[in-house]
């Protein structure tokens, strides 16, 4: 999931489909990542690695109902039975999670499934890469800020909020998403990633927008001012914002730049 684009000014800008998470037989980063990185003047992330993880309290906070408001009553019978029957799946109820709203759970279902699989946030690309460019001393910087990241699921309809929740699937079932992922990123498969991470998220517009496009195009000015500067760099983003014709490298060719997937 490595693309390149020569700029015009000599800055070669090389953009990288991040998985969150990976299992230790899946997280050697292939040898032209490595190159891409020692070649990189600067690397960038969604957002500040650093700040966030400063800051990773407040998302919990954020997940939190306030008023009286639960998970129960925030939903729809239908949802809530649903809910409760896949979190028994998962060794949990719907009680134990009333206190949270409807992404957060989602995110915790997902997460559990992930532990299960050996899947760790610092084998992921982004934390990785942010390691070796500690090491190095390489500056870093983020295409959003901290603010952005941290209340993107918040900013979410109740609706779409809802959604999350009525896709949520047995751990069996997710499992072999997860793993279908994570084979589709090994192989640089554009297209596969491209149906497995956008496809069901399409279903929900504002969700998609909220999660994906918006910000695909938010981060366009910082990516072509990379690519018209003098300074290789490496940029990291989801593997999800790459793909599809709503995507970065998409969106970067109908400006009529020139990207090769390595």
């Amino acid at each position: 999931m490595l693309f390149r684009v020569r700029g015009p000014n000599g800055a070669t800008v090389f953009l990288l489909g991040s998985v969150h998470l990976l299992s230790p037989e899946s997280s050697t980063l292939p040898a032209a990542v490595d190159s891409a990185f020692a070649r990189a003047k600067l690397v960038g992330f969604e957002t500040s690695i650093d700040s966030l993880q400063m800051r990773a309290q407040e998302l919990l906070m954020r997940a939190q109902y306030a008023n009286g408001t639960t998970l129960r009553t925030a939903l729809s019978p239908a949802t809530v039975a649903h809910t409760d029957s896949v979190a028994r799946n998962y060794g949990m109820s719907i009680d134990q999670l009333n206190a949270f709203k409807p992404w957060f759970v989602s995110i915790v279902l997902t997460q559990l499934v992930l532990q299960k699989m050996n899947f760790k946030a610092e084998l992921g690309v982004d934390m990785q890469l942010h390691a070796k460019a500690k090491a190095a001393s390489k500056p870093e910087f983020g295409l959003e800020s901290t603010d952005v990241q941290l209340g993107l699921f918040d900013s979410l309809s109740p609706q779409d909020q809802e959604s999350m929740l009525k896709d949520v699937v047995p751990p069996d079932s997710a499992a072999k998403q997860l793993k279908a992922i994570r084979d589709a990123w090994c192989a640089g498969d554009t297209a596969a990633i491209n149906a497995l991470l956008n496809s069901g998220v399409k279903s929900s517009p504002g969700m998609f927008a909220a999660l994906i496009t918006n910000r695909n195009r938010s981060w366009m000015p910082k990516i072509e001012s990379l690519i018209g500067g003098k300074d290789d760099a490496l940029v990291v983003v989801g593997a999800a914002h790459l793909v599809g014709k709503d995507g970065v490298i998409e969106l970067l060719r109908s400006k009529g730049y020139t990207i090769e997937q390595l």
